[in-house]
């Protein structure tokens, strides 16, 4: 019997039962759902399931650090070299590993809550919301699963016994429409609230299900969905773009921004801060509490050489100064700066949120997807994707400007704007490689050859391999469910 790593919870209640005969232990810190019978409990759990996103296998560490790796803009150094080269070796094997098994834990937290708090004794409303959330959080996960390894195994409740852990891998079609329907069942349950007071941060609102919905439809090409759901969250008034680009990603307690829609929150305390500060910096800076120059721009790539200076983002994202400047080298031509925390408590303890979706994101999706729905760039795409461009050159966004609007472009120019502007907007938020995924696959590979990127380059490095502890571990699977060539 094959025993399915991300049901860890199951597991551990089930070998507690059959082993009951054999010996006597009283469990002292395991409590089954039943247990969590109170507003107090099921929040317990939710936040469990929100806490996943924290995991080193998660937002902390390895999704987020692969997905830069492989982004045109970047380069790798020491171990994450290979990645960035497209190259798939034994240590980014066990990085690819441990994030499967870290979305997947994030997947069953949720599934426990939705499995099981609606039998609870608490209030009605209570329940719906913690249960909304759920969704919203099994979405995210279900959707950073199928965009990065394609058809996967998708188990939506909990198991209630050995027999039922071998699951097949389910089609990109049936777990995108899965993500929708939690989205969907989420938003029109009305039990989402529209912000949290500034100590809960972090948890899911109505705008970010319905960012992440917008994000998702543009993806498998339901065009005018994308720009409806973007445009709900436009027309309700409650976003705008913040000027001051630091306060976006500052490191202090609390702070908040104009933007923000859903965002990881850490804290400079223990290894419960955000980490990537110490893969970006030279530790000479005093820019974070290590500094292992991991993460190198590659200046053969036209979003960085092309990138002019009257773009206040160019230099707010890049080492610039002389002082930065000096610290680089010919092996070490390019480092980022977009997150700063000199105050960090450790290397994994920086204060930076770490943005999911934002302002910015909304209004470069409905501006991709209002162009495709239409077949070309409306005067809304264009005023959208150009709000974002004039914050960028720190101009007034809402007045139009001839010196920095994009006009007159055709619906292959202004998709081109538009990831242009994404590329540039969303350095250091994972988002680069999987807009590339987006586009064409010819214009993807420009890109690539463009940033001299395509000679280990395969089709196959699309997607990432499944674990092969997955494939001999789980009964529903075979070496034949690999994705191609690994």
């Amino acid at each position: 019997m094959k025993a399915y790593r991300y049901v860890y919870g199951l597991l551990l209640a089930v070998s507690v039962a059959s082993c009951s005969d054999l010996i006597e232990e009283e469990a002292l810190t395991f409590k089954t759902p039943s247990e969590m019978n109170s507003e107090d409990g099921v929040n317990a759990m939710l936040t469990n399931a929100y806490g996943a996103l924290q995991q080193y296998g998660y937002y902390k560490q390895d999704f987020i650090m692969q997905a830069e790796m492989r982004a045109d803009y970047m380069n790798g150094r020491g171990s994450y070299n290979a990645v960035g080269d497209y190259r798939i070796d034994a240590r980014n094997i066990g990085r690819i590993t441990d994030c499967w098994d870290a979305i997947y834990v994030g997947v069953n937290r949720a599934n426990i809550v939705i499995g099981s708090v609606g039998d609870l004794a608490i209030d009605e409303a209570v329940k719906k919301q913690v249960i909304a959330e759920a969704k919203v959080l099994r979405a995210l996960n279900y959707y950073n699963l199928v965009r990065t390894w394609g058809a996967v195994p998708m188990p939506l409740s909990i198991a209630s016994s050995l027999d039922e852990l071998g699951i097949p891998k389910s089609s990109e079609e049936v777990v995108y429409t899965q993500i929708i329907k939690d989205l969907t069942e989420a938003v029109n349950s009305e039990a989402l609230v529209e912000s949290f007071p500034t100590d809960q941060r972090g948890r899911a609102t109505i705008y970010a299900a319905k960012a992440l919905l917008a994000d998702v439809y543009l993806t498998i090409g339901e065009y005018q969905k994308s720009a409806d759901e973007a445009e709900d969250i436009i027309g309700a008034k409650r976003f705008t773009l913040q000027s001051e680009l630091a306060q976006i990603f500052s490191p202090e307690p609390n702070d908040v921004h104009t933007g923000e829609i859903w965002s990881i929150t850490w804290i400079r305390l223990g290894n419960d801060g955000n980490r990537l500060l110490s893969f970006m910096h030279n530790s000479s800076m005093g820019y974070s509490r290590a500094g292992w120059r991991v993460l190198l721009g590659n200046l053969d790539c036209p979003i960085l050489n092309d990138w002019e200076p009257a773009d206040l983002r160019r230099n707010f994202n890049m080492y610039s100064t002389p002082e930065e400047l000096a610290v680089l080298s010919a092996a070490e031509p390019m480092l980022f700066k977009k997150f700063i925390d000199s105050n960090g408590a450790g290397q994994d303890a920086h204060g930076n949120d770490q943005p999911i979706y934002r302002y910015a994101d909304v209004l470069t999706v409905y501006a991709a997807a209002e162009c495709m729905a239409n077949s070309g760039p409306t005067t809304e795409a264009y005023e959208a994707l150009n709000k974002v461009r004039r914050r960028g050159y720190g101009v007034d966004i809402t007045t139009p400007n001839v010196d920095v609007d994009y006009s007159a472009l055709s619906q292959d120019e202004f998709m081109d704007a538009v990831w242009t502007e994404r590329a540039r907007e969303f350095i250091m938020e994972g988002k680069r490689w999987y807009d590339m995924k987006r586009m064409s696959e010819a214009k993807a590979i420009a890109l690539i050859n463009a940033a001299n990127k395509q000679e280990n380059f395969t089709t196959d490095d699309w997607l990432y391999p499944i674990p092969q502890s997955e494939i001999d571990n789980n009964d529903g699977l075979t070496n034949a469910d690999q994705n191609p060539g690994y």
